[in-house]
């Protein structure tokens, strides 16, 4: 009962947040346009930001996503690599404050949200990874971050699968550096398969940038080490937060139970 009054909450909170916020688009992409001279694409991605913000910290007003930074500062533009164990996960980068994009595949076939991806410039894994490529390196040119999920899907069992190369070859190949990301409290609000979400906490935890090795001379051997490295970090800052552990959820923040905060 707790569940379905939480759900009744938030997908009505979630309709009215989403029409309003399209009737105030315009008049936000006007603004950043004119006072701040960002490019269409660039302030869309911003106003996307922030409607994720309103979703994951304000809209669960009891219990909004925290964010742990384990770095002193943010690079000015990088490549987030995060494990992925929910749906809700895109939404949690709203509470990073950077301009960020995705490469994701089947979202862009959502109405209204594909629509607003294809004008924000996000990538596509449906189209390849050479247009995926070509279309991270120039969101990457313009400043923006770009998300990638190196498992290439949502867990199904909670655990951290192998990563794909995809986001480590960019890496290399644009001297950018990858930030780590690990999300805890997701796949139990809303884990693959599930209809209904469960209430609960949510913390991101930013990890130090890891930066590409320049003097390696064999991409191929650069990529897989790099790959390595932010398995072993992500994987490691996971099973010390209690990730992997099998323990039942405490409270939720309407009343009942939770718990603790594409590729390519």
């Amino acid at each position: 009962m707790k569940k379905l009054i939480w759900n009744v909450y938030f997908w009505l909170v979630f309709l009215v947040l989403t029409s309003v916020g399209i009737l105030l688009l315009p008049s936000i992409l006007v603004t950043q346009i004119l006072l701040f001279s960002r490019s269409l694409p660039s302030a869309l991605r911003r106003a996307i930001r922030w409607y994720g913000w309103v979703l994951v910290c304000l809209v669960p007003f009891m219990s909004p996503v925290r964010v742990r930074y384990s770095t002193r500062e943010l690079p000015e533009s990088a490549i987030f690599v995060a494990n992925h164990n929910s749906a809700i996960d895109p939404y949690l980068f709203g509470a990073i404050p950077v301009e960020n994009s995705f490469v994701t595949s089947w979202p862009f076939r959502i109405p209204v949200y594909g629509f607003f991806m294809r004008l924000a410039g996000y990538a596509n894994a449906e189209e390849g990874w050479d247009a995926v490529r070509s279309r991270c390196k120039a969101l990457l040119d313009e400043g923006s971050y770009v998300t990638i999920w190196p498992e290439g899907h949502r867990s199904r069992n909670n655990q951290l699968g192998r990563f794909k190369n995809g986001a480590f070859s960019l890496a290399i190949e644009t001297g950018r550096p990858l930030v780590p990301v690990c999300i805890l409290g997701a796949g139990k609000i809303l884990s693959p398969g599930e209809r209904l979400m469960a209430c609960g906490e949510v913390t991101l935890i930013v990890l130090d940038p890891v930066y590409p090795a320049v003097d390696i001379g064999d991409d191929a051997l650069a990529v897989r080490q790099l790959r390595s490295e932010v398995h072993k970090i992500i994987e490691q800052t996971l099973r010390e937060n209690g990730q992997f552990a099998d323990v039942d959820l405490p409270g939720c923040p309407l009343s009942g139970p939770v718990e603790t905060s594409n590729t390519m």
